[in-house]
């Protein structure tokens, strides 16, 4: 209803500026082709231009290089903690089980370390293209309000749990799924040969145990109240929208009818 009073108070205010319906009618046409069709979209496309992110394949790119930075400094950690062991053992007989555990105790707090480094180093760089992201976002959003047909978009695209609210929910929910596997499995999976050799090894051992992958979690449903209250920014802007045509309209009939 708000929607329609906005439309219906901008057609009453361009008609009290001009002499005849014809020019009315092409000249509110014409500002609802812009204000329905080109502008919500558009801002978007002008939001890419004043805040640009980068592109996936260039974070992916990023987080390349850093896992093979690490690697590199990995590898070497440990090839040099081994030979240093082994040549202090050189005339001592050291049996298969011996030499596995000794490999499993240097490579342990190495693969930590690693770890630890290249999580910190990629949530640093997530972080960072989601800031972009979000700002993007951000500005977009911002210029498409400038027309009511964005405003009730939004309004109603939180409504039906379809919208901007729902997609964040979703994603938060699976960024919290994937932290407990990756501290379940994938944690556990090395990048060294050797250390691939080993895990298939043990896990063909009649002993071992594959580890429970944990279920997903519930996605969270957003309350009607929640939605309302984050959608309260759009419906006031249509309130006034309404409001300011309207009064904007009805000032310039009274002077003209004075």
């Amino acid at each position: 209803m708000f929607y329609i009073a906005v439309f219906f108070a901008i057609g009453v205010f361009i008609s009290t500026f001009l002499d005849t319906s014809k020019t009315a009618l092409i000249i509110a046409f014409t500002f609802w082709v812009f204000a329905v069709l080109i502008l919500p979209r558009g801002a978007f496309v002008i939001a890419k231009i004043v805040a640009p992110t980068r592109t996936v394949q260039s974070v992916y790119m990023e987080k390349s290089a850093v896992r093979k930075n690490l690697t590199e400094d990995k590898d070497d950690k440990i090839h040099k903690k081994m030979n240093q062991h082994f040549e202090e053992k050189q005339d001592v007989k050291i049996d298969a089980q011996e030499v596995k555990a000794k490999m499993e105790e240097i490579r342990k707090p190495i693969d930590a370390e690693f770890q630890r480094n290249f999580q910190a180093e990629t949530d640093r760089i997530d972080r960072e293209y989601q800031r972009q992201k979000e700002r993007q976002e951000q500005v977009g959003e911002m210029l498409s309000r400038i027309t009511p047909t964005a405003s009730l978009t939004y309004f109603a695209l939180n409504l039906t749990h379809t919208g901007k609210f729902k997609r964040d929910a979703y994603f938060q929910t699976g960024k919290r799924y994937y932290n407990q596997i990756n501290d379940v499995y994938f944690s556990q999976i090395s990048d060294d040969p050797f250390a691939q050799l080993l895990q298939i090894a043990q896990r063909f051992a009649p002993e071992s145990e594959e580890p429970l992958i944990p279920p997903p979690p519930t996605l969270k449903e957003t309350s009607l109240a929640d939605i309302l209250r984050q959608s309260a920014a759009d419906f006031c802007l249509l309130v006034f929208f309404a409001v300011i045509f309207t009064t904007l309209a009805f000032l310039k009939f009274f002077r003209l009818d004075i």
